[in-house]
């Protein structure tokens, strides 16, 4: 029996609308797919964060919505996250508020209220136990503080497949009580623009049993370059509206596309 794949996903530092060759990172990727993807990854830091690696939702949110793609939020602060509970816990309270005040607390909770968002430990520093339990708790926590219990955010590990001390970590800390409810997994099979290869957990799976589902796999990195994105792929095995795509979030219809 073949190996299944899963849906294609993409995720990029830089706005969708970011042209390369005269087309938007959007157009590109539909191309390369043969159809959108399912989901769309980017960066939620702090409301005071500037940049173009931070979603910009007056420019985003847009043409995602109307390509009916999900906003995929992951958070940047990979140099601290080997840090304390302390870091954890300021580092998450921020990241809460910037998804919140991007969507707006009302239309959260009309879209069911829970969203996932991933720490992005690829590449850093390995994760430690403690600013995850900071992290992930807090998260939850200040989310539903904020929001009067209407939104809650959900934590979720983004990594390399072979740190094991970050996922040695992850497990320790969801062990004290921490919560995981999601791992994205980096393991490059291909380079460049390639479409969903094979899904094979043996490849994917980290060797720390996770004390959370698999979610996604980054089989491939640098479509386009540096500026483009990265291609990505949901498990096959999981449940996919419910697991992750109710838990990602369609844009709100916003009027303009700069700002």
């Amino acid at each position: 029996m073949p190996i299944p794949t899963g849906r294609p996903v993409a995720d990029s530092a830089s706005l969708v609308t970011s042209q390369i060759g005269g087309k938007s990172l959007l157009q590109l990727a539909q191309d390369l797919f043969g159809e959108p993807p399912v989901l769309w990854g980017r960066y939620f830091s702090s409301i005071s964060s500037t940049g173009t690696v931070e979603y910009r939702h007056l420019r985003e949110n847009e043409p995602l919505r109307n390509a009916g793609i999900r906003v995929l939020p992951i958070e940047r602060q990979t140099n601290r996250v080997n840090g304390s509970q302390a870091d954890g816990s300021t580092d998450a309270e921020q990241n809460a508020d910037d998804l919140i005040a991007t969507f707006g607390a009302d239309y959260l909770a009309s879209q069911g209220g829970a969203f996932l968002l991933f720490l992005d430990v690829e590449g850093s520093p390995p994760l430690s136990a403690a600013y995850y339990l900071g992290w992930a708790t807090t998260l939850m926590a200040h989310s539903r503080q904020v929001t009067n219990g209407d939104v809650t955010v959900l934590p979720c590990v983004y990594g390399v497949q072979s740190d094991n001390d970050t996922w040695n970590n992850l497990t320790s800390a969801c062990a004290n009580g921490a919560e995981c409810h999601g791992a994205w997994i980096a393991r490059w099979q291909v380079r460049g623009c390639h479409k969903p290869i094979p899904f094979d957990p043996a490849i994917v799976s980290p060797r720390v049993e996770l004390p959370c589902k698999i979610l996604l796999w980054q089989y491939s990195d640098d479509c386009n370059g540096g500026g483009g994105f990265d291609c990505d792929q949901t498990n096959p095995s999981i449940d996919l509206d419910n697991d992750l795509v109710r838990k990602c979030i369609l844009p709100p219809q916003i009027p303009g596309l700069t700002g």
